[in-house]
């Protein structure tokens, strides 16, 4: 479950790269520029009555359910929630990994302060989340 406030597209886009619609990794302006006009859905964020609303992206590789959440100015209180009532539903919340989009991007954007990656940074920062989750499961 990719995780994010709502207000732009960070979450969506993930699910898209870890469902394959998208590459998780870009080498040139162009390519990205040509990523980002694609119609994802969410892809310009959410209305705040759609905090806390579990998006079913698709179905992963290894059949794996995909989702989206947005959790507005307070992700905790939404994840806790969420994981509070899983076991009341007969789920067990250790099936479910919640990935935080938001941290990758702070992640990237710290490195930045470092060191000067090319423009396409951000995006392929994401991918890289991405990878790293489907070699988790």
């Amino acid at each position: 479950m990719y995780h994010w406030e709502g207000e732009d597209g960070v979450a969506p886009l993930a699910a898209a790269i870890h469902l394959g619609y998208l590459p998780s990794r870009v080498e040139t302006e162009a390519e990205l520029r040509f990523l980002l006009r694609q119609e994802l859905p969410l892809r310009k964020g959410v209305t705040p009555r759609e905090f806390g609303v579990l998006f079913l992206a698709g179905r992963g590789r290894r059949g794996e359910e995909v989702y989206t959440l947005a959790t507005g100015k307070k992700p905790a209180l939404v994840l806790k929630t969420i994981t509070k009532l899983l076991p009341l539903l007969g789920e067990d919340p250790l099936n479910y990994h919640f990935i935080d989009c938001k941290a990758a991007l702070d992640q990237y954007r710290k490195q930045r302060a470092v060191s000067s990656p090319a423009l396409c940074g951000w995006y392929n920062a994401i991918g890289r989340m991405v990878r790293e989750v489907q070699r988790s499961l």
